[in-house]
């Protein structure tokens, strides 16, 4: 289980946090779930979310849209606990296929997020809507930590400041990570030897974070991140043609 495919997991978790701000978890769960069963690597990667959210809340305290947080939790709490039972009750291969699916559509989303950006700045979400992306960016999360990227389709057609879409992003991902944790635990897909294994790599996701801090005054974002789907999409394709 600790091997140099979880512990570059939880370097990359790290760096991407630190550096790009960019849900790390939508492209470690599909490189992961090719090395172990999917489940496990869900659930291995939940403490590690958990931290790198604690590692950046200082940063962000109460720099987010109260407004907005308010539309967008209740869903989460649906979503996530919707995500969480799919996610124990699913059977490995449909896992995968599910695993996959998400890789590949939302990496896409991300790439043509970044190319056509003018296309999402156009449109304009209502708080009903954002309650609906909340409730699938919940489900997403819980079942392959890529519920930020679902949450950026709403939080983008905002108008927020960039620093305020960051903080509301952040409160998100904090509160459903801390619930996939509770439910995760409930349920009996996170187990004391995963936990034990995930505060064993801290180290690592915070040698992670060390490196995304001198990368990101070296690189550019937008190529970077292009980049980073692509190996997304990739891993995804590979998860469903492996199932």
């Amino acid at each position: 289980m600790l091997n140099i495919f979880s512990m570059l997991a939880a370097f990359v978790a790290g760096l991407l946090k630190t550096a790009f701000g960019i849900g790390a978890g939508v492209f470690l769960t599909p490189l992961l779930s090719l090395t172990m069963d999917p489940k496990t690597a869900v659930a291995l990667m939940a403490p590690m979310m958990l931290i790198t959210d604690f590692s950046t809340l200082g940063t962000h305290w109460k720099k987010w849209d109260k407004k907005q947080l308010l539309i967008i939790l209740p869903g989460a709490l649906l979503g996530t606990i919707l995500g969480s039972y799919y996610l124990v009750g699913a059977s490995p291969e449909k896992t995968k296929i599910t695993i996959g699916t998400i890789a590949i559509l939302f990496s896409t989303l991300q790439i043509l997020r970044i190319k056509k950006e003018k296309l999402f700045t156009n449109i304009k979400f209502s708080p009903w809507q954002g309650s609906i992306i909340s409730i699938a960016a919940g489900t997403a999360s819980a079942i392959a930590h890529s519920g930020g990227i679902v949450l950026t389709i709403y939080l983008i057609t905002q108008n927020l400041k960039k620093e305020t879409f960051v903080a509301t992003l952040v409160g998100f991902l904090l509160f459903a990570d801390c619930l996939k944790i509770v439910m995760f635990s409930r349920l009996g897909i996170l187990t004391l030897p995963l936990v034990k294994i995930s505060l064993f790599l801290v180290p690592v996701l915070f040698l992670g974070s060390w490196a995304g801090s001198k990368l990101i005054k070296k690189i550019s974002d937008k190529q970077f991140v292009i980049y980073i789907n692509i190996l997304v999409f990739i891993s995804g394709l590979i998860l469903l043609i492996k199932h």
